[in-house]
């Protein structure tokens, strides 16, 4: 049994997750189709993927994609890792685009109803909030969030082959998944900063260098287009 507890962050189209707790001990192994979720999988064109090109946790850093995207691994074992990378429009000020990239890692649990429970390592997660028209814009953070995974699904795209959707708590789905690896591309699969306390964050310097491109370039779009002053 599950209990839904308070969403995760919310986002210009939606919850992006929920966190969820309740007792794991069901856990079970891969059933034979869930085994096919074995890989590295990402939307678009895959400029947003776990691994090592994404993200340092143990320096509290991200490199920043070409473009926005989420990114899944499944491993046969039962660690999972995920990678995110997304904007927040703020519709009473739309120069203040807001940039979120985030990261965590750890197991996951398949659920004899077709359901999976992410579970992270508490201390690894980071989640990075770049806000140019807040007084503190550039925040790195520890970032923990369990996650239900309703329900998930494999497709044939004639294009780009085989397509994974995870459908969130409320059935809501996630931006469509193409696979880019298999084995996956993932950090190793265990904790990694064991000392990080919850919570624990890292104010960058509010300068250019530490807004990622994209969002530079968003904000100076937007700001054009309407004769605003960029707040970067």
């Amino acid at each position: 049994m599950f209990r839904i507890l308070v969403p995760l962050l919310v986002a210009s189209s939606g919850v992006w997750g929920q966190a969820a707790s309740g007792n794991y001990a069901d856990c079970g192994d891969l059933a034979p189709n869930q085994a096919d979720l074995v890989g590295t999988w990402a939307s678009g064109t895959g400029a947003v993927q776990t691994g090592p090109n994404f993200v340092n946790p143990l320096n509290f850093s991200f490199s920043y994609p070409q473009t926005t995207g989420i990114s899944y691994s499944f491993t046969t074992d039962g660690f999972f890792e995920e990678a995110w990378y997304r904007f927040n429009s703020n519709g009473s000020n739309p120069n203040c685009i807001q940039g979120v990239i985030q990261w965590q890692h750890g197991t996951y649990c398949p659920l004899a109803n077709g359901s999976i429970v992410l579970n992270p390592f508490a201390p690894d997660g980071r989640q990075q909030v770049q806000d140019p028209c807040s007084p503190v814009s550039n925040i790195i953070q520890q970032f923990n969030a369990t996650t239900l995974l309703n329900t998930w699904q494999l497709n044939n795209d004639p294009q780009w082959g085989t397509q994974l959707l995870l459908f969130q708590f409320d059935d809501s789905p996630l931006s469509p998944m193409y696979q880019f690896a298999n084995p996956p591309v993932m950090l190793p699969t265990q904790v990694l900063t064991p000392n990080v306390t919850n919570g624990q964050q890292l104010n960058a310097a509010r300068s250019t260098a530490s807004i990622s491109p994209m969002l530079t370039i968003l904000v100076g779009v937007v700001a054009g287009g309407l004769g605003l002053a960029t707040c970067l």
